[in-house]
């Protein structure tokens, strides 16, 4: 055997070589990706089966010529919920809670928190100028409770 012929098997091992890195370290990091992406599918699920709210009053109350909206929803759940992640619409439309007809937004009496925790109630008051017909609340993980107005 000549030295042709050895150089050109130490060159096709050393290319079978590299070429098996490369391959199982592009399947490792796409397996390693897909798996987890199913943990986190499977936690946002299990955080879903754990939330629940209820709207436990809904009216339209008229001061002064002026209407407000006074919803309270309790967090009937096990999960602790963001306000800052929960969506507010009325009427169909989309309510920023940093509008300038959000009167009131608070949990449990306290306006400053961020963290709306099991068993607890978040109230909001926002002015309208015509009178909804349902307010929806969706929250973070995607629960929502609706209430005719």
């Amino acid at each position: 055997m000549g030295f042709s012929v050895s150089g050109a098997t130490v060159v096709l091992f050393l290319g079978i070589f590299i070429s098996f890195g490369i391959a199982y370290t592009t399947a490792n990091n796409g397996f390693e990706r897909v798996n987890d992406a199913y943990e986190a599918n499977g936690e946002d699920a299990l955080a879903r089966q754990n939330t629940a709210i209820d709207i436990g009053n809904a009216s339209l109350v008229d001061r002064g010529g002026q209407r407000y909206v006074n919803v309270t929803v309790n967090n009937a759940g096990s999960t602790t919920l963001s306000v800052d992640d929960t969506d507010i619409l009325i009427g169909g439309n989309y309510t920023n809670h940093t509008s300038s007809n959000m009167e009131t937004l608070e949990v449990n009496g306290n306006n400053e928190t961020d963290i709306w925790l099991p068993g607890e109630t978040l109230h909001f008051n926002l002015s309208v100028e015509t009178n909804p017909d349902r307010v929806k609340v969706v929250t973070g993980p995607g629960v929502a409770d609706s209430e005719v107005v």
